[in-house]
């Protein structure tokens, strides 16, 4: 874990962590016998280091799991906003594709894949297998102006896939450099980063159950 001062509990240190260097210290002193009180006290203000660094890591471990809960209830209410309206209602969905046509699908033919990434490398190269395979194409609604475009892939079936993922997890470099400085450092940080996304989403989709179309779309592991 790459230790930055921008997590480091200096607040905790001054009001909590150095006061009590003497009550380590005495602690101790009553387990190991100590020669003098300035190793009894060397000891304490070890451990109270110890504790600072535990601090700072459970702090920065917060820090992510709330970026990425941040993130992840963002990219959940997408699908409780326009397009989980749509799915489950009765209307046609217009879609808009690249050659100006413009076809009415039912929403029983309307499906939604969404690739769930387990790193930041699983994201790209399922960003990258969806701009091959699929299309921007454009939703239009009767009652609104502004469209909005999404991955779309007409299927022999006579149905229409919607091809998802979390884009907003490439924000994550942004917010996090240090953890995103290598392609190694990179695999290993995502990898615990999009679990909390990941779980996070769990907990929204039975929170709104109610307003989530699960039978029309899929979360699919990447």
């Amino acid at each position: 874990m790459t230790f930055t001062f921008k997590f480091f509990p200096f607040k905790d240190l001054i009001f909590s962590i150095v006061p009590t260097v003497g009550t380590y210290g005495g602690y101790l002193k009553g387990i190991i016998i100590f020669p003098n009180k300035w190793v009894a006290l060397g000891s304490g203000l070890l451990v109270s280091i110890i504790l600072g660094i535990i601090f700072h890591a459970e702090n920065k471990r917060s820090y992510k799991k709330s970026l990425a809960e941040i993130l992840a209830t963002g990219y959940f209410m997408n699908f409780t906003g326009r397009l989980a309206k749509l799915l489950k209602g009765r209307a046609d969905i217009n879609f808009s594709f690249p050659d100006a046509n413009l076809e009415p699908y039912p929403p029983e033919k309307v499906n939604v894949e969404v690739g769930m990434p387990a790193t930041l490398n699983a994201l790209v190269n399922y960003c990258n297998k969806v701009e091959a395979q699929a299309e921007v194409v454009y939703i239009r609604e009767s009652t609104k102006n502004d469209p909005y475009w999404v991955w779309a892939k007409k299927e022999e079936d006579g149905t229409i896939t919607i091809y998802e993922f979390p884009r907003t997890l490439f924000a994550l470099s942004m917010y996090l450099e240090k953890e995103f400085e290598n392609p190694e450092i990179s695999e290993k940080s995502s990898k615990k980063i999009y679990k909390y996304f990941d779980e996070k989403l769990k907990q929204l989709k039975i929170k709104h159950s109610n307003e989530f179309p699960n039978d029309r779309i899929k979360f699919k592991y990447v």
